[in-house]
């Protein structure tokens, strides 16, 4: 099952008239759309994404767990410090078993 299917297994679980259904799904799905990938394979992100997340010349790859994101690098730095920030303040327990 892909991670679109996951997402929308689990929505589909939540209430119909559930009052955060409508704007979840809209955040998840609404702008989802399958990537196109070049004559090499790679992905090719869209133009309107790549305005989204300020990406021009650079792009990282950010690890995260069973997924990835991409950032603009400058826009990463400080998204990452504001983390390291709160997790600081927070210092939540992680169990692994």
């Amino acid at each position: 099952m892909s991670r679109m299917e996951q997402m929308a297994a689990a929505t589909d679980k939540m209430g119909v008239f559930d009052s955060e259904l409508d704007d979840l799904s809209a955040m998840l799905f609404a702008d989802a759309r399958p990537l196109a990938f070049d004559v090499a394979g790679r992905i090719v992100i869209p133009n309107d994404l790549l305005k989204h997340a300020g990406i021009t010349e650079r792009a990282v790859f950010v690890g995260r767990g069973t997924s990835f994101q991409i950032w603009n690098p400058d826009a990463f730095r400080v998204a990452q410090e504001r983390s390291l920030n709160n997790l600081r303040a927070t210092r939540p327990n992680l169990v692994i078993s």
